[in-house]
Formats: structure tokens, C-alpha cells, sequence
């Protein structure tokens, strides 16, 4: 999936009524954003736009998706995800938060199945996008 343009994000995100949707129409940079992918694909502007909003709110439900299945993880198995996806190992992680080893494989079995995937290579591709360096220091009390 590709992401979305900035603006074309907030003014999904605000979910503009008739009004704001006017505003969208002007935007010079998704105006030629749209006639571009148009005249690519063959199609008429009305369709990509349409296309545009419908692959946003895609976007948007699975970024819902995604913070829902994080919020129901633990404390402790949220900081495994997040130590994961900076690019720890396990036993280093077990370093980190001074728990065992086997602790950290069952909070990543939970991770895993809380997030219906199956590796830490998974759960990586899927939090790509996410700020973990900033939330471990946000987060880091034990």
C-alpha cells in the first residue's frame, strides 16, 4: 500500500464535509497529484479521486487497527515490541528489562498473537512506520 500525500492524510483524517471538500479541490498539490495519476493510468479524475479517498480510509482504519491491538498489550509486552522493532535481539531485550530470556519468548508469542503474525520480522514490517525511539524514552520506567 502506498501512503498517502500529507494533506490528502489531515483533510481524510478531519473527515472534511462539503465545505472542506471544496478546500481539497483547490489544493494545487493534490489537484496535480490527481490529473497526473489520471492521465497515467487512463482515467478519468473523478476515479482517482475516488480511489485516493477510498485507499485513505483504508490507511486510516488499519492505523486504527493497528494502535487498538497495541493498546491491548501489556506494559511489559508493549516494551518487548518496541525494544523488537529498534532492532534488539532477544536476550538483549532480557538484558534491557532484566527479565529471562524464555519471558521475553512468551511475551513475544502474545505480541504475535495479539497482532496475528508470526515473527518479529513481522512485527517489525508492520510498526515500520512507528517512533520507537522517542516512546522508549517516553516509556522507559520500569
Amino acid at each position: 500500500m502506498f501512503l498517502l500525500p500529507r494533506r490528502l492524510r489531515q483533510l481524510l483524517e478531519n473527515k472534511k464535509g462539503d465545505d472542506e471538500s471544496r478546500i481539497f479541490l483547490q489544493d494545487e498539490e493534490i489537484i496535480t497529484l490527481v490529473r497526473n495519476a489520471a492521465k497515467q493510468q487512463g482515467r478519468s479524475e473523478e476515479e482517482i479521486i475516488t480511489d485516493f479517498t477510498r485507499a485513505g480510509w483504508d490507511q486510516l482504519q488499519q492505523i486504527a487497527e493497528m494502535e487498538e491491538r497495541w493498546d491491548s498489550l501489556s506494559r511489559r509486552e508493549q516494551q518487548v515490541a518496541a525494544l523488537i522493532c529498534l532492532g534488539h535481539r532477544n536476550y538483549q531485550i532480557a538484558e534491557i528489562l532484566v527479565i529471562a530470556p524464555e519471558t521475553v519468548k512468551t511475551h513475544l508469542q502474545n505480541i504475535f498473537t495479539k497482532f496475528n503474525l508470526r515473527s518479529s520480522k513481522e512485527l517489525r514490517l508492520t510498526l515500520k512506520d512507528w517512533n520507537f525511539a522517542e516512546w522508549w524514552e517516553q516509556n522507559q520506567q520500569a
